[in-house]
């Protein structure tokens, strides 16, 4: 007669690896993929808040800044009554720092964009550039 054992086979043990493993997999990919959905919203929301602040440095010193840190530090102008934005708000979700440019390419006043997960110009989805002008 044999000995009756106890414990797991090899096999057993590579299969539930494997199920762990995938189960693992699916958790991951579709947590990352809210977080890039997360930072895509934020990005919107910083470019609405950045295009007001620059809208408001506008009505206080007559004139919009020559670049977004403009919101931050005082450039000497008598009428400037900031800061309009923390410093901090300056960067988009992927560290990058918003671009500014006072010629508008789009019909507005200004553009104030980031270049998105990709952090190259065009893209698509949530890659995609993020502009005042959508």
């Amino acid at each position: 007669m044999r000995k009756q054992q106890s414990g797991f086979s090899l096999i057993e043990v590579l299969v539930v690896m494997t199920i762990l493993a995938v189960i693992f997999g699916l958790v991951v990919s579709n947590v990352t993929g809210g977080q890039d959905k997360a930072r895509y919203k934020e990005a919107q929301i910083m470019v609405q808040k950045l295009t007001q602040s620059v809208a408001e440095f506008n009505l206080d010193t007559g004139n919009y800044p020559d670049s977004l840190e403009d919101l931050v530090r005082d450039n000497g102008d008598s009428m400037w009554m900031g800061p309009y934005i923390k410093e901090k708000d300056l960067k988009d979700p992927w560290g990058e720092p918003y671009q500014f440019s006072a010629n508008s390419q789009h019909g507005q006043s200004f553009d104030i964009y980031s270049y998105g997960k990709d952090k190259s110009p065009g893209g698509d989805k949530l890659a995609a550039d993020i502009g005042n002008w959508q």
